[in-house]
């Protein structure tokens, strides 16, 4: 009789399962929202200094990074170009 079983596979066959840096990013970043919601919720009278965070500083933040984060891959891509 044999096992036909997908489970039964030898233990040197069973492989790390693959994790998604993209994923990961996402989930702490969904982790970071429901936990500032808890937080507002919870110590709603005790928030005023994050007053400061508004959609319009969030978007600047979002543009300001993704430019930095532009010119850093430029720079990296303009040297490894010169070596070759």
């Amino acid at each position: 009789m044999t096992n036909k079983n997908k489970n039964s596979m030898p233990s040197k066959e069973i492989k790390e399962p693959y994790k998604c840096s993209n994923c990961y990013i996402i989930r702490l970043f969904l982790l970071a929202v429901v936990f500032i919601v808890l937080l507002a919720l919870i110590q709603s009278d005790k928030l005023h200094y994050l007053d400061f965070v508004t959609p319009s500083n969030a978007a600047t933040l979002i543009v300001f990074l993704g430019v930095i984060m532009f010119l850093i891959k430029l720079t990296k891509y303009v040297f490894e170009k010169k070596k070759h």
